[in-house]
């Protein structure tokens, strides 16, 4: 059903975000003393040195968490090529994407309330981690706004109109084609 889906949606959806979701799941299996050390900007951060991946061992319990939100970057990159690349439905693509650009909500505002007003102000001294947390999910937000609003077209408007719950194809409703008049 991605294929219904105009040109840039469906690049970003079953492109560009499955492989930054992956990365996203590779980065704590690699490091994840530099994944936790980076979740902050150095200068939100009460001594700048705890940036450094080396500052101190993670607790067992810190290591949990990194490793169970890898896990959930693997499980959200799966379900998006699984969702995208199997249903047939444009209702189902419609509710994921919803529901991801609810979590992009929840995923960039949590990030910079964790952050204070300054540090989100500093973009200088963001690190990649930060600007993965809250650039690139404030672009793929965008995207999914865009798609909502209609700014990108319809692929395929008669699929479009079917999954919005109109006749996917006129003269066939009810009362139609059976000899009775409207």
């Amino acid at each position: 059903m991605a294929s219904q889906l105009p040109t840039v949606p469906r690049v970003t959806f079953t492109i560009l975000e499955p492989i930054s979701l992956f990365a996203g799941w590779i980065a704590p299996l690699m490091s994840p003393e530099y994944f936790v050390s980076n979740q902050l900007p150095s200068s939100a951060l009460p001594h700048p040195s705890l940036a450094e991946p080396s500052a101190y061992p993670l607790r067992p319990h810190e290591t949990i968490l990194a490793m169970q939100v890898s896990n959930c970057y693997l499980l959200l990159g799966l379900l998006g090529i699984f969702i995208l690349n199997t249903t047939t439905e444009l209702k189902v693509v419609r509710a994921y994407l919803w529901a991801l650009w609810l979590g992009d909500i929840g995923h960039v505002g949590v990030t910079m309330w964790c952050m204070g007003w300054e540090a989100v102000r500093d973009v200088g001294n963001w690190n990649a981690v930060v600007w993965g947390n809250i650039a690139a999910t404030v672009v793929l937000f965008s995207i999914r706004t865009a798609y909502f609003a209609g700014l990108f077209g319809e692929r395929n408007p008669r699929s479009a109109r079917a999954a919005r719950g109109g006749s996917a194809s006129r003269g066939r409703g009810k009362g139609r084609g059976k000899g009775k008049t409207n």
